[in-house]
């Protein structure tokens, strides 16, 4: 660059200072060695202007493909097949419920933070990722793992999990929390803690499950064999493995869908015991012992439908438990079953993801956010309670439950239930035998 510029100094010196007079020829000759010197700047220049734009280009091709996103609260990191997400929930409670629902026979109200959970979730590759919850909920001051797993996925419709996760049993129990319509779930998912496969939580153990999905037919489905028990009290019986399987169909018909689903499950407690305790349709009530045994196998199976047409809803569950005592003869057997309508007022439409067979998020589109009503009616049974067990008859709970959800953002939402409960040939928990009823408010942020 400096000697093109000294080109146009030279030839004037040589011009107007006549001591540095050349011959023609000799002038010409130094012309040819400039001018190909300037022929050689300017290559040199634009390879020098290729290089830099290409190291350039280079840069925001690799930006281009990072992308961040941290609407909502959470963050997004996405790279190629590699992702990362860090995410979470907190839903705050106020109940008010009639003295029935404590074991003091009084009225009660009060708030309570019901889940305060984060995640970290992301994939490796296209066929590799992974998901651990904590949960700050639990007893002491160590925040619990509530949920944690491997997964890998052939992306030509089969997985493998490897971890602590939900075993697949029943649509409202592996629906997220945070997009259920009622503020809890059922009396079929309330009514047994320690019966993990029953309800679909992992408890304290791990376990693999092995699943299939087809898009064109729109099917799933899982087996998972997982480690039952949380409780277990016999040093020799550490490790109680159930077996659950589940296969869903969800066709779709223009914005119409429907779902079907099966499951079933099996276990051996070993002689552990295996309550059928039920928390009256609200978290902060106490639980009313309705059959208690030690158990041998226990073996369960439901059926599962639902059906969407644009803002219209229809979810319904049916569900049965029969448990053996450890002797090998009949305990208790418990059936159940609940039906939900859901309409949104501002014409929004349930979330679904058919994958997985579960619903998902109501996505506003308005500023005044989106509006759900939902009215759900539930009935369970217990049948043939033998020796060995809490219960001598047959009791039987109903409950019904009228709420409206305010779907503010993505994130936001505000719901209020109110709920009736009735119990045959059972006294409630605080030990009469009303009907009881409860009204509840919950505000959640989900990111």
């Amino acid at each position: 660059m400096k000697l093109k510029l000294l080109v146009p100094v030279i030839l004037s010196i040589l011009i107007v200072n006549p001591s540095y007079s050349v011959s023609e020829q000799e002038f010409n000759e130094m012309k040819e060695l400039l001018q190909n010197a300037l022929i050689k700047i300017n290559a040199l220049e634009q390879a020098q202007k290729q290089n830099l734009s290409n190291s350039k280009s280079n840069v925001i091709t690799k930006a281009d493909k990072l992308s961040i996103n941290t609407s909502g609260g959470g963050i997004k990191i996405k790279s190629g097949d590699q992702k990362f997400a860090i995410g979470g929930r907190l839903m705050m409670d106020y109940d008010n419920m009639d003295s029935g629902h404590q074991t003091e026979n009084k009225s009660f109200s009060d708030m309570e933070w019901r889940r305060t959970r984060v995640n970290i979730k992301g994939s490796v590759n296209k066929h590799w990722s992974y998901k651990a919850t904590w949960d700050f909920l639990s007893e002491g001051d160590k925040a619990n793992l509530d949920e944690g797993y491997l997964k890998y996925d052939t992306t030509k419709g089969f997985y493998v999990t490897f971890g602590k996760t939900k075993a697949d049993m029943m649509l409202e129990q592996r629906t997220s929390s945070k997009w259920i319509s009622t503020i809890e779930r059922g009396l079929l998912n309330a009514m047994n803690e320690k019966v993990n496969y029953l309800v679909g939580k992992p408890g304290d153990g791990a376990g693999i499950k092995l699943g299939f999905y087809n898009k064109e037919n729109r099917l799933s489905g899982a087996l998972s064999v997982y480690d039952a028990y949380k409780d277990d009290t016999d040093d020799d019986n550490d490790i109680i493995w159930h077996t659950t399987a589940r296969l869903n169909y969800s066709p779709k018909i223009g914005n119409e869908f429907a779902h079907f689903g099966v499951s079933y499950g099996l276990a051996d407690y070993k002689g552990e015991a295996a309550n059928a305790e039920l928390q009256i349709g609200i978290h902060q009530g106490d639980k009313t012992m309705l059959a208690d045994a030690a158990a041998g196998d226990i073996t369960t199976w439901g059926v599962e439908a639902a059906y969407v047409s644009g803002p219209f809803s229809l979810q319904a569950e049916y569900f049965d438990n029969d448990t053996e005592l450890v002797n090998g003869s009949k305990g208790y057997e418990w059936d159940g079953f609940y039906g939900q309508l859901s309409y949104v007022v501002t014409g929004e439409t349930r979330g679904y993801k058919w994958k997985g067979a579960i619903f998902d998020k109501i996505k506003p589109k308005g500023k005044m956010g989106a509006v759900e009503f939902v009215l759900r009616y539930e009935d369970i049974s217990i049948d043939d309670a033998d020796e060995g067990t809490v219960a001598a008859s047959e009791v039987d709970v109903d409950r019904t439950v009228v709420g409206v959800n305010w779907y503010v953002t993505k994130t936001v939402k505000f719901m209020a239930n109110y709920s009736s409960v009735s119990m045959d040939n059972q006294a409630n928990p605080g030990g009469t035998n009303e009907d009881l009823d409860s009204a509840q408010l919950r505000a959640q942020y989900a990111f």
